[in-house]
């Protein structure tokens, strides 16, 4: 997949989805709150215009944003999942856009939707 441009739907789905990732990946619960801001914060600026989330292909992003979430440096706080994550993204852009959309519950989602062996 082409890297999406910064600032457009394409990148702020894909960094939510990393930030969502990385706060359901680490055990440091302020590391995780930390995520969870900004995860709240990139979505209320998807919010702004939620047509525009219609044509993404999420899968793509959802492959760019593991990349981002299991980077290097943040391998030693991922305790909270063992093994890996499923290849179609377990969240959708329909539940990303919906008005009840809980980032907190997305979080528990993506860790109780990963493969824990």
């Amino acid at each position: 997949m082409v890297e999406p441009a910064p600032g457009t739907p394409a990148a702020l789905v894909r960094r939510l989805l990393a930030n969502l990732l990385k706060a359901a990946l680490t055990a440091d619960d302020r590391h995780s709150l930390a995520w969870r801001q900004e995860a709240r914060r990139i979505r209320s600026q998807l919010m702004a215009n939620p047509s525009a989330l219609e044509r993404l292909k999420i899968d793509g992003l959802w492959w760019l944003a593991i990349g981002d979430a299991e980077a290097p440096e943040l391998r030693a706080e991922e305790k909270m999942i063992e093994w890996g994550q499923p290849k179609i993204c377990p969240i959708t852009i329909a539940e990303i856009s919906a008005s009840d959309f809980d980032v907190d519950r997305a979080v528990q989602h993506l860790r109780e939707t990963a493969a824990t062996g």
